[in-house]
């Protein structure tokens, strides 16, 4: 036993704290990848129904796909005492907000510019994360915030000098980049990284956008016509981009800095882009591929351990 323990002993030891980290940025890698192609399944839903349905039938979704774990593995994912603390409910409230700007003015811009003007919250982040965690901004934290927001100027300026979106719909993007980086921020500071918090901030953010639902969108249950291909986008907005993306990104802001996860989301942008172009034909020009070049480099620097 002496010398097992000893063993035990020494090879906890040898487990470096990067390894920790690096699984964090490996699971906010996974759910960027995951959120990247949020847009795009959007803006397919969108064809079908109105943003303030869409918003609360993904979510309702996901709700929905909770319910399966939490029965079956109710002692290990037991969401009954989130769901009692006034914390989730507050940042499911910040969700709901951000996901109602970010739909609303999708629907009044095209899946690119929606891509460009609601990502910008991972070059917010940096910031908030300074301001309100006191966290150390490395230089690599920092050149990385620097080039993300040189990326968003070149990918976002050529279409935002075409007029391509409203200025209602650019507004209500900007919006949801900023509940988007304060949910983060706030998250990180609340310790929000269990997988039971994930759950329980999911379902408070489909409770927070059923009444938007009925009184905004004149959501009536027993007149769906979706069609098998809204209803497709909304299982895959509903399961692979809210309960798996969220959990997975919730898991790896537990080891890894606020701000270092702001700069891994950034991946959300060259991928939304691409999937723009190649689902839904939008162009994507040489500022995109310059801005996405940059948004690349800034993804290695975040990786870096400071």
């Amino acid at each position: 036993m002496t010398q097992m323990a000893q063993s035990l002993k020494s090879s906890s030891r040898s487990i470096h704290p990067g390894a920790f980290c690096g699984s964090g940025v490996l699971l906010t890698v996974i759910a960027s990848l995951l959120w990247g192609t949020t847009l795009v399944a959007s803006a397919i839903g969108l064809r079908y129904t109105n943003p303030y349905n869409l918003v609360f039938l993904r979510f309702t979704a996901a709700s929905t796909a909770i319910i399966i774990p939490v029965l079956l593995l109710n002692r290990k994912y037991n969401i009954r005492p989130e769901l009692c603390r006034a914390t989730t409910w507050t940042l499911g409230a910040i969700y709901a907000l951000g996901f109602l700007f970010q739909y609303v003015g999708q629907d009044l811009a095209n899946a690119s510019d929606a891509t460009l003007l609601s990502n910008l919250a991972p070059t917010l982040i940096p910031i908030a994360a300074f301001v309100v965690l006191k966290e150390h901004l490395s230089s690599a934290r920092m050149a990385a915030t620097a080039l993300g927001l040189l990326g968003l100027v070149l990918v976002a300026s050529p279409k935002l000098r075409l007029g391509s979106s409203t200025l209602l719909g650019d507004l209500f993007l900007f919006g949801a980049s900023f509940c988007y980086a304060f949910f983060i921020v706030l998250g990180k500071r609340l310790n929000a990284s269990s997988i039971s918090s994930a759950f329980a901030i999911t379902i408070c953010t489909a409770g927070f956008l059923a009444p938007v639902a009925v009184l905004l969108g004149g959501l009536n249950p027993l007149d769906f016509r979706m069609g098998p291909v809204g209803w497709a986008s909304i299982l895959y907005l509903g399961v692979r981009c809210s309960v798996v993306a969220i959990s997975l990104y919730l898991k790896g802001l537990d080891s890894i800095t606020a701000s270092q996860s702001g700069s891994l989301l950034l991946i959300e942008l060259p991928v939304g882009l691409i999937l723009a172009a190649l689902v839904l034909g939008e162009p994507l020009g040489p500022f995109a591929v310059a801005g996405a070049a940059a948004l690349s480099a800034a993804i290695i620097l975040s990786s870096i351990r400071p």
